[in-house]
């Protein structure tokens, strides 16, 4: 009886920087497309020479996409099924860039992994699109352990969305969280190019503490859904494709800012100079209210336009709450009075280059950057 050997090889294909460990060598690798080395253990340790490092997280002088879309992650099943709902922000994203034909990444901060877990790069599908690249920034737990820390936190969500912008090289910037996916919204106002410079951008979106009889803007996805479910599960509206508008600067005042502030962490989007301009997100070392801070800070500490949609553009994978079982995790903001900010009587704002890392050694601290296209090679 004759015996047939089928062997498979699967690889990541990487763009512009290489994957070096022990067991690879990417310079004696067979198996290369047009968009550079293929990858055959994605397990392996991530490992490049400085110079290599240097052109991984360098954002460019002048932007090399439209978008750059930024997240702050760990593997550690945060409130349960986080696979699947990471899973789908990552699919979502490949059809935002397939459907606008606009180029963009994905910029996933890896923030402090667990020791015990696999990494981004080993535990998640990346397709291919000639239009999305995907980076993936590590941050340690040496340089964790290193920032302040409210209630002994293993993530930083807001440093870490620092650390995104500050690298990021798309021409907007759009900071967002692993339980999102894109809405029909978010896809017209890409494709019609509707946002400009010097502009804050906002949305609505429902809250995250609605578990039952789900508004719109949550939605409740199975895992594995196919393309046009997961592309339908975030309608949000009808579309006039190509001719997307958004509305005039809303007049920011501290008695509206809590609205237009509400569940900003999901989405909040302005150009990568705008960012800096107000040097992110203020540094706490907590979770939340920091992203509403943001808002009133750029609007009246640096008069910045604030623009609010009431159409969403993004739709939040329904979970349970974590973040609100541990106040002792929250940002301090007992003593802010944001009417003193408008009034230009207060500032909370980073110190410059004291803010995204910069203040630290990261290289020898230990950062790692992975810079990869996506897809199968054989």
């Amino acid at each position: 009886m004759a015996t047939v050997v089928l062997s498979i090889l699967f690889l990541l294909s990487v763009s512009s920087v290489h994957f070096r460990s022990t067991t690879l060598d990417p310079a004696s690798s067979k198996s290369n497309l047009k968009s550079g080395t293929c990858v055959a253990d994605t397990s392996a340790r991530i490992s490049l020479t400085r110079e290599q490092w240097n052109t991984c997280l360098d954002p460019g002088a002048e932007p090399e996409y439209y978008l750059s879309i930024v997240l702050v992650t760990r593997m550690d099943d945060y409130a349960g099924n986080q696979h699947h709902r990471v899973q789908n922000h990552i699919d979502s994203t490949f059809l935002l860039a397939e459907r606008t034909r606009e180029k963009m990444e994905l910029l996933l901060v890896e923030w402090n992994p667990p020791k015990d877990r696999r990494r981004m790069v080993d535990a998640f599908r990346f397709r291919h699109s000639e239009y999305l690249t995907y980076r993936i920034i590590t941050v340690p737990e040496e340089i964790h352990e290193a920032l302040p820390n409210r209630g002994n936190a293993p993530l930083h969500e807001f440093e870490g969305k620092n650390v995104g912008i500050r690298f990021a090289r798309g021409e907007f910037i759009v900071c967002t969280n692993q339980d999102d996916i894109w809405s029909h919204n978010f896809h017209n106002a890409i494709k019609s190019h509707a946002f400009r410079k010097d502009v804050i951008y906002l949305q609505h979106q429902d809250r995250h503490n609605i578990h039952e009889n789900l508004p719109e803007s949550i939605v409740n996805l199975h895992a594995f859904p196919d393309d046009d479910t997961l592309y339908n599960a975030c309608k949000l509206g009808e579309q006039d494709w190509g001719n997307f508008k958004l509305p005039e600067p809303a007049d920011v005042t501290p008695e509206n800012l809590l609205r237009l502030g509400d569940q900003a962490g999901d989405y909040t989007m302005a150009h990568r100079d705008t960012w800096k301009k107000v040097r992110g997100y203020r540094e706490s070392g907590g979770v939340a209210w920091v992203d509403i801070e943001f808002i009133g800070t750029a609007r009246w500490t640096f008069d910045t336009e604030v623009v609010y949609s009431d159409k969403g553009f993004t739709c939040h994978q329904e979970h349970e709450n974590i973040w609100e079982k541990n106040p002792d995790r929250m940002t301090d903001n007992k003593g802010i009075s944001m009417a003193e900010v408008m009034r230009h009587e207060k500032e909370y704002v980073n110190e410059d280059r004291k803010w995204a890392l910069q203040q630290l050694d990261i290289w020898n601290m230990g950062l790692e950057c992975f810079e990869f296209s996506g897809g199968l090679c054989w």
